[in-house]
């Protein structure tokens, strides 16, 4: 009966999202989103802080690669099921295209360009989503969920471009699948327990990255704080890396809970 409720409650708000995002109206890119307050350029790079600072997510999404490639073999020790690691091995692959597609994007920016940022971060908070979905219900679920959360972040991102492109741009889809991941995902981890110890660094993680969208509807402001040195966009990058980080941290750092909790999550898992 428990599960139930809760599966009802996130079912509830999952619906409340999609009827709340169809009911507002079309919601276009500014062309002024583009104005970013980091102007200068350096070493022959424009955009100097914007585009330079995208070498922090392919810093991470590496690291987080290279920490799974090494540790393939101790996956069942890692992990209750070792294909719980798949969603995670697609969400650090996509923050190494967010560095590119990002620095991509900063070096000339305009609607062609953020596009591949865009799709690139989807394919990143899908994965992320589709990991928590895998380890708060059902590992089968996550494995599932992965494709379909992927398609839809790309089917949100482009729908965007395009709409754009047709002169009456629309933002609804990508937003919803931005917030899906935060606002479900965070649901499941207050609402599931986790066959994993350290499960507040997801909030961790998530706190982060609400930093950085603070940092970067500052950006303006933080640029003239700091006389030019630091602009909020480029900080929103930095923080944005660190929550990333904060997921391989860990990672690393936890464990399956007690043999006895993990024999039943097992247990369950396989019935």
């Amino acid at each position: 009966m428990t599960t139930h409720w809760r599966a009802a409650l996130v079912a509830l708000v999952l619906t409340a999202m999609a009827v709340f995002t169809a009911s507002l109206p079309p919601l276009p890119q500014p062309e002024a989103y583009h104005a970013f307050a980091e102007t200068r350029t350096l070493l022959g790079i424009p955009h100097f802080g914007d585009v330079l600072s995208n070498l922090a997510f392919v810093l991470v999404g590496l690291l987080g690669l290279t920490w799974f490639l090494r540790n393939r073999k101790q996956r069942r020790r890692d992990f209750v099921h070792p294909v719980e690691a798949w969603p995670y091995l697609c969400a650090f692959t996509a923050i190494v295209l967010v560095g590119v597609g990002s620095a991509y994007y900063h070096w000339e920016p305009t609607h062609q360009r953020l596009y591949w940022d865009r799709l690139a971060m989807s394919l990143a908070f899908m994965s992320l989503f589709a990991a928590i979905i895998g380890e708060r219900t059902h590992h089968r679920a996550g494995l599932i969920a992965l494709p379909i959360l992927i398609l839809l972040g790309m089917a949100g991102t482009t729908h965007w471009l395009l709409t754009e492109l047709q002169g009456a741009g629309d933002l609804r889809l990508y937003l919803l699948t931005q917030a899906l991941p935060l606002t479900v995902g965070t649901l499941l981890i207050l609402l599931y327990r986790s066959p994993y110890t350290r499960g507040g660094d997801f909030i961790m993680a998530a706190g982060w990255y609400l930093l950085a969208l603070a940092a970067q509807n500052h950006d303006h402001a933080i640029h003239a704080l700091t006389a030019g040195w630091l602009s909020g966009h480029t900080l929103k990058h930095l923080l944005a890396a660190t929550a990333i980080y904060w997921i391989l941290r860990m990672l690393r750092r936890r464990r399956i809970r007690g043999s006895r909790a993990s024999e039943d999550y097992r247990s369950s898992a396989s019935s």
